[in-house]
């Protein structure tokens, strides 16, 4: 009995001390779901603004970035795979091509623990160099040779190791859009941004957009008709 407890203990105190020893990405992999509150404000090329606010789901599982749209009209949206779904009143009224995944945005990153270089490591881009301004740590990454003629250089700057700013750049060097990123918010160990301005460079204007988040929640097991909201079929 005595030897059988002693390899129970045994046995356990391997299993946790192998836990700790694994890389976090791998133990990060728990981290599975999130939700928060936004308000997007946005200012257009022509001088027009817009204010939207509601709540967003994101599950790795269903990979579905849902957005629960409370103003200014109730309505959902929901991206999938690269496609972005407009809802409203039960009825799918809206079916566009997006040049995104849900798993290649920032919710994902944020619960894969891998945000501070914006999922980079695992693309075609490779580190090319790392400079610092000040308080400010910068480094430009470069797409493999063989997608050089389709993309351009990708620049990040991180403060105080938090991921502060990233800007993209055309195969010809024009700066095609940045966000800054303000404040972080915690929940169950997995941190995201509180505000990121987005600046969108077109030929002769602008855009802005300016997302909040608030009320973050992690892994919380409840609202699972949005998690997996189901698109309606298209009449």
């Amino acid at each position: 009995m005595q030897k059988s407890l002693f390899q129970f203990k045994y046995w356990c105190t391997i299993f946790i001390f192998t836990l700790l020893m694994l890389p976090n990405s791998i133990i990060g992999q728990h981290y599975f779901r999130m939700k928060a509150d936004f308000s997007i404000k946005e200012k257009f090329g022509d001088g027009k603004m817009a204010l939207t606010m509601g709540t967003i789901y994101y599950d790795r599982n269903y990979k579905k970035l849902v957005y629960d749209v409370k103003f200014p009209q109730k309505e959902t949206w929901v991206i999938k795979d690269t496609l972005f779904y407009k809802i409203v009143k039960g009825e799918l009224i809206q079916q566009t091509l997006l040049p995104l995944m849900p798993n290649t945005t920032i919710f994902d990153f944020a619960l894969n623990n891998n945000m501070d270089n914006f999922g980079l490591e695992k693309s075609p881009y490779k580190i090319n160099k790392i400079e610092t301004e000040k308080d400010l740590v910068i480094s430009t990454w470069l797409p493999d040779a063989k997608l050089a003629k389709a993309l351009g250089k990708i620049v990040i700057s991180k403060k105080k190791a938090k991921l502060f700013g990233i800007a993209f750049y055309t195969p010809k060097n024009e700066l095609v859009k940045k966000q800054l990123f303000k404040g972080f918010l915690t929940s169950a160990g997995v941190t995201f941004p509180e505000e990121i301005t987005e600046i969108l460079y077109k030929q002769f204007t602008k855009e802005t957009k300016l997302t909040t988040f608030k009320n973050l929640k992690v892994n919380e097991m409840k609202d699972e008709n949005f998690y997996n909201f189901t698109i309606p079929r298209s009449k």
